[in-house]
């Protein structure tokens, strides 16, 4: 399914429709350029999740954890150079543990992000609009 939206108020709103319906063990693949809205629509994810707390890039520290109904991990890649570098900071663990990952610059992640993956690219089309186009979601927005 592919949306547009006009603002980052709009980008906010669907990633909390969509967090939601989210379940434990959902991991949502995050591609786009930098700037594109990847933290903006996470943050909105995160609502949907019940986190209450302020969501930012964790860029320089790899991992953030919030806790909402259950946890959230937001991992970003922006500073992994090569998929090896995942194996040691337990990325599996984040992956495969009992809340849902987020994962930003998904495609640093070489094939070690699982096929069955949620995926969100999201493109620029102009400084406030963007056009989101999500796979493998299971569940309606």
């Amino acid at each position: 399914m592919t949306i547009e939206t006009n603002n980052p108020e709009e980008t906010i709103e669907l990633g909390k429709r969509l967090g939601l319906g989210l379940t434990k063990g959902t991991i949502i693949g995050f591609f786009g350029d930098l700037g594109s809205g990847k933290t903006t629509m996470i943050k909105g994810i995160a609502q949907g999740l019940g986190v209450k707390d302020l969501v930012k890039s964790p860029s320089f520290v790899v991992v953030t954890e919030y806790q909402g109904k259950f946890p959230v991990y937001h991992i970003d890649l922006y500073r992994i150079n090569k998929p090896d570098e995942l194996l040691e900071i337990g990325f599996f663990d984040y992956l495969y543990g009992d809340g849902v990952s987020l994962v930003e610059w998904a495609e640093r992640a070489g094939n070690l992000l699982p096929d069955n993956a949620v995926k969100i690219k999201i493109e620029i089309i102009n400084h406030n609009q963007r056009r989101i186009t999500i796979t493998n979601l299971s569940q309606p927005l």
